[in-house]
C-alpha cells in the first residue's frame, strides 16, 4: 500500500512540473502572480510575527527571568556560604592559636616542674652519695689501720718462713725484735 502511495505522489509531482513547464517558465517569476505572492507573504509574515510575539517571546522572557532569579539566588547563597566559611576559618585559626598558647604554657610548666623534681633528686642523690662516700672512707681508714696493725705480724711470719726455707732452721721472732729493727736498721 505504501508503495502505491509513493508511486502516486511521484507521478503527480512530475505531472505538475510538466504543466508548469508548458506555460513557459518558472511561475514564481511570472509578473501576473506577484500580487497574490505579496498578499500571501504579508499574511504569512504577519501571522508569524504575532505568533512569535504572543507565544514564543513571552516564554523566552519568562525562562530568562527565572534563569536570572536562579542565578541571583545561587550567587547570594554562595556569598553567604563563603562568608560563613571565612568566619569558621577565622574561628578555627583563633582557637588554634589559643590552644597553641595554652599548650606552650602547659609544656613550659611541665618542664619547670620536672626540672625542679630533677634538681631535688640530684641534690638528694648528692647527699646520699656524700654519706656513702663518708661511710666508705671511714671503712677504708678502719681497714687501713687494721692492716697497718697486722703488718708487723705478717712481716714476722713471712721472715720466719723465708729464714726457714733459706737456712732450714725454725726460728721464732717476736714483735719486739721487729720494732727494734724498725728503729735501728743497722
Amino acid at each position: 500500500m505504501s508503495r502505491f502511495l509513493l508511486t502516486l505522489v511521484i507521478l503527480i509531482s512530475f505531472r505538475g512540473s510538466y504543466s508548469a513547464e508548458g506555460k513557459g517558465g518558472m511561475p514564481q517569476l511570472n509578473p501576473e502572480s506577484f500580487s497574490s505572492q505579496l498578499f500571501w507573504l504579508l499574511i504569512f509574515f504577519t501571522f508569524l510575527f504575532f505568533i512569535i510575539n504572543s507565544i514564543f517571546i513571552p516564554k523566552i522572557k519568562k525562562i530568562r527571568n527565572r534563569r536570572d532569579e536562579t542565578i541571583d539566588k545561587l550567587l547570594s547563597e554562595s556569598k553567604s556560604i563563603n562568608q560563613s566559611m571565612e568566619n569558621i576559618i577565622q574561628k578555627i585559626n583563633n582557637e588554634m592559636s589559643k590552644e597553641k598558647e595554652n599548650s606552650n604554657i602547659q609544656i613550659n610548666k611541665a618542664i619547670n616542674e620536672n626540672k625542679a623534681i630533677l634538681d631535688k633528686k640530684i641534690s638528694s642523690l648528692d647527699v646520699e652519695y656524700e654519706k656513702k662516700r663518708e661511710v666508705v672512707i671511714k671503712d677504708l681508714t678502719i681497714s687501713k689501720t687494721k692492716i697497718e696493725k697486722k703488718i708487723p705480724e705478717i712481716v714476722i711470719a713471712l721472715s720466719d718462713q723465708i729464714f726457714e726455707k733459706i737456712l732450714g732452721e725454725k726460728s721464732k721472732s717476736s714483735l719486739d725484735d721487729f720494732e727494734k729493727f724498725q728503729k735501728d736498721p743497722k
